[in-house]
C-alpha cells in the first residue's frame, strides 16, 4: 500500500475540499468551538490562538466532586482473588472494602540509597554470597513515610511511623543462608526492615501514611547503632516482585537516619525496564491524563497532570480518535484517522497529513519496530498494514480473520507491538519475541481491555464485562484479579493515572460525564472526577474494540 504524505503546512482538517492554512483553519472553527465549550471557559487571549494550530488553550478546572464509584444503585465495589488459581469467570470473590488514598509518585531522591516512593531502587541483577554480598547505603532523613503500620489482621499490627527507603527485586534462588541486613551507627535511629508482596494487597502503595497487610515473614527491629536481619530462606517466594522497605518503628529523631544495607546468598532477578511511554500522556510527566473528545465542535479537552487544562480544536464529529506518540518524545499526539487519512498534529515534529489506509480499515497505531515511535497501522480483513514515518517503509502482515478484533500490544515485554486479534473468547497474539500463543479468556461480547495491570513491562489480557459490571484481568505475574468496577453502560478507560507503571482500572460514565478509577494497585479509589459531557468521545477508550 502506497502512503500519500501531504502539504503539511496546507492540511484542511475541517474536511472541506479546498486547503487552508493553519490560521484560516482555526479562524474558522473558533466561532462555534466558544458556542460549544460548555462549562468550560476559555481564558487565553485570542492572539495566541490564531498563532499556531498546535496553540493549546487554557481553560477553567472543572467540578471534581466526590461521587459513588459504582452508581446509586449498584453494589459496592468487591472481588479481588489474588490465589494463583484459575476461578472461573462468573464466580464473585471474596468481597473488600477499598480505602480511599492520595496517589503521588516522586522522583528517587539518590542514585545511591533506596528509592522515597516506590517502586523504589532496583536491586542490580547478580548472585551474591556471604564473600561477596550485595551492599547499599542511605540516610531516610526528610523521606516520605510510605507506609505507617503493617496490618496484622485482627490481634497485632507493626508500627511504622518513620521516614522510609524502597528496594525492589525478584529472587531467583537462595543459597545455604540468605539474609538480609541493615544497620546504622546513629546512637538514635532504630531501622525496622520489613518486604512487601507484590502479588497481594495492592503491592508498593503509592502515596504516604498507607496501612499495609501485604507484608510476609517477620519484621526485624534493630536497636540504636545495631543491625537488623531477615532471614530469607523460609518465607520469600521466588520470581515474585518483590519491595524491602527500609522504616523505623518510631517518629521524630528516632525515625530516620542513616544506615547500610547488605544481602547475601541470593539471586536477583534483572530488573524489568520501565516503559519508555505512557499511552494518553500528553504533558509527557509519565501519567495518562483524562481527557475527551466532543464531535460536536470537533475539539479535545485535555485535563493534563503537570501542565494543566487545555482544549485543541482538531477533526469532524466521525473521525476515529488514534491518539499516539508519532515523533518519539515521550507525549501523546492529538491524531485523527479520516476515511483513509491520517492527520496528526505532532507535540515536537508538528502537522501532517498522511493517506494511508482505506475508509473500511481499523486503525491500530502502535510501535511495532521499537524505535519509540508509533508506526501508522490498519487492520483489513484479516491483514495488518503498517507504515514507519521514519522510513517511509511499509509491511503487510497476515494474521487474523476479517470478523477478528485487533488488539495489538506488546504482550512479551520487549518493547515492540505485537500483533494479535481476540475472537470469540480466544486471544491470539504473536509475540515479537516469545512468538505465536492462544489464550481462552472472555466471552464473545466482553470489552477488550488490555494493559500492564502488575507492571511488569508486558500487556495482560483483560477484558470489562458490561452484563455484570465485572473487570476480569490476567497479569503476568501477579496472577488472576476479578474486581467489580462498573456499570453496563461505562465507557472502559484503563490507563496509568498515577504513574506507578501499572494501568489502572477505570470507567467514564457518559450519563453523568464522570470518571471513576481505582489505584495502588486496585487497592485504592481515588475522587471521582467530573470532566466531559455525555455524547463526548473518552480519549482512553480510542481502541477499545
Amino acid at each position: 500500500m502506497k502512503a500519500k504524505i501531504a502539504n503539511s503546512k496546507c492540511l484542511n482538517i475541517l474536511g472541506d475540499n479546498d486547503l487552508f492554512s493553519s490560521r484560516e483553519i482555526l479562524t474558522g472553527v473558533l466561532k462555534s468551538w466558544l458556542k460549544n465549550l460548555g462549562y468550560y471557559s476559555i481564558f487565553t487571549a485570542l492572539p495566541a490562538i490564531l498563532t499556531s494550530l498546535a496553540q493549546e488553550v487554557q481553560a477553567d478546572e472543572p467540578r471534581k466532586p466526590e461521587v459513588s464509584v459504582a452508581g446509586e444503585t449498584a453494589k459496592p465495589l468487591v472481588g479481588l482473588n489474588n490465589s494463583r488459581r484459575t476461578p472461573e469467570f462468573l464466580q464473585r470473590q471474596s468481597n473488600f472494602v477499598l480505602p480511599h488514598q492520595t496517589g503521588k509518585y516522586n522522583n528517587i531522591i539518590s542514585a545511591l540509597a533506596g528509592g522515597d516512593d516506590c517502586p523504589g531502587n532496583a536491586i542490580p541483577a547478580g548472585t551474591y554470597t556471604a564473600a561477596a554480598p550485595f551492599t547499599d547505603s542511605g540516610d531516610t532523613t526528610g523521606a516520605n513515610n510510605t507506609v505507617r503500620a503493617l496490618d496484622g489482621g485482627y490481634y497485632f499490627s507493626y508500627s511504622a511511623e518513620g521516614a522510609d527507603h524502597i528496594y525492589s527485586f525478584t529472587l531467583t534462588g537462595v543459597g545455604q543462608n540468605p539474609q538480609i541486613q541493615v544497620s546504622s551507627t546513629s546512637t538514635t535511629y532504630r531501622p525496622l526492615i520489613y518486604i512487601l508482596d507484590s502479588r497481594t494487597g495492592g503491592g508498593c502503595p503509592a502515596g504516604t501514611n498507607n496501612l499495609v497487610s501485604n507484608w510476609i515473614g517477620r519484621p526485624s527491629l534493630s536497636s540504636p547503632q545495631g543491625t537488623a536481619t531477615l532471614y530469607l530462606s523460609r518465607f520469600l517466594p521466588l520470581n515474585v516482585p518483590l519491595y524491602l522497605f527500609v522504616d523505623s518503628r518510631d517518629s521524630g529523631v528516632n525515625g530516620s537516619g542513616p544506615y547500610t544495607l547488605r544481602m547475601q546468598d541470593v539471586g536477583i532477578a534483572p530488573a524489568p525496564a520501565p516503559p519508555t511511554r505512557t499511552s494518553f500522556d500528553f504533558d509527557g510527566d509519565g501519567r495518562s491524563d483524562i481527557s475527551v473528545f466532543r464531535p460536536s465542535n470537533g475539539v479535545w479537552y485535555l485535563n493534563r497532570s503537570t501542565q494543566g487544562l487545555s482544549a485543541a480544536p482538531f477533526g469532524l464529529s466521525n473521525d476515529k480518535l488514534v491518539p499516539a506518540d508519532y515523533d518519539g518524545d515521550g507525549r501523546t499526539d492529538v491524531a485523527v484517522y479520516r476515511d483513509g487519512t491520517w492527520y496528526l498534529q505532532r507535540s515536537q515534529a508538528g502537522l501532517i497529513g498522511v493517506s494511508f489506509g482505506t475508509a473500511e480499515d481499523i486503525p491500530v497505531p502502535a510501535d511495532f519496530t521499537g524505535d519509540g515511535r508509533a508506526e501508522l497501522a490498519v487492520y483489513r480483513g484479516g491483514v495488518w498494514y503498517t507504515l514507519d514515518l521514519q522510513n517511509n517503509q511499509s509491511n503487510a502482515v497476515q494474521f487474523g480473520l476479517s470478523t477478528d478484533k485487533p488488539v495489538a500490544a506488546d504482550y512479551d515485554g520487549d518493547g515492540r507491538a505485537d500483533y494479535a486479534v481476540y475472537r470469540d473468547g480466544i486471544w491470539y497474539l504473536l509475540r515479537s519475541t516469545q512468538g505465536f500463543a492462544a489464550i481462552q479468556f472472555g466471552l464473545p461480547t466482553d470489552k477488550l481491555v488490555p494493559a500492564d495491570y502488575d507492571g511488569d513491562g508486558k500487556t495482560d489480557v483483560a477484558v470489562f464485562r458490561p452484563s455484570n459490571g465485572f473487570w476480569y484481568v490476567r497479569q503476568s505475574i501477579s496472577g488472576f484479579v476479578s474486581i467489580f468496577f462498573g456499570l453496563a453502560t461505562d465507557l472502559p478507560v484503563p490507563a496509568d493515572y498515577d504513574g506507578d507503571y501499572r494501568a489502572d482500572i477505570a470507567v467514564f460514565r457518559p450519563s453523568n460525564g464522570t470518571w471513576y478509577r481505582t489505584g495502588n494497585h486496585f487497592t485504592s479509589i481515588f475522587p471521582a472526577v467530573a470532566f466531559g459531557e455525555a455524547t463526548d468521545k473518552p480519549v482512553p477508550n480510542a481502541f477499545v474494540p
